[in-house]
């Protein structure tokens, strides 16, 4: 499976738009199965986004299966604040597309924050 950004953005939107904590196994987003879903919540739990109880192998209790995500994290509202402007987000994964790149999280959200400076005349 490919790490997939715009599932996880989705994702992280989905989340912040929730009205209360309570868990949701797999957010419906459109394009998407319940399986890409599952996994890329864990991704984003590896990665420190999401508030989430991990539900564990019974034979390999290190493994986690999926997670049952509640909200985000602070570091989870940090990306989405520098993914959510929609013009912010397209030209930056085009202009990376375009160079047939692939970057690391870091660096997106890098690249992220400093679309939305110049945006904002920062």
């Amino acid at each position: 499976m490919k790490r997939d950004m715009d599932l996880i953005r989705a994702l992280a939107q989905f989340l912040e738009d929730k009205p209360d904590d309570k868990p949701v196994e797999a957010p419906p987003i459109s394009g998407y199965s319940e399986l890409q879903i599952k996994q890329h919540l864990v991704l984003m739990h590896e990665a420190g986004l999401i508030r989430c109880e991990r539900v564990r192998s019974t034979t390999d209790p290190e493994r986690v299966i999926y997670v049952l995500p509640f909200g985000l994290s602070w570091q989870g509202h940090e990306f989405l604040d520098a993914a959510r402007d929609e013009t912010v987000w397209r030209k930056v994964t085009a202009e990376i597309k375009a160079k047939g790149l692939s970057v690391t999280f870091a660096v997106l959200q890098a690249l992220l924050l400093e679309a939305v400076k110049k945006s904002a005349g920062l």
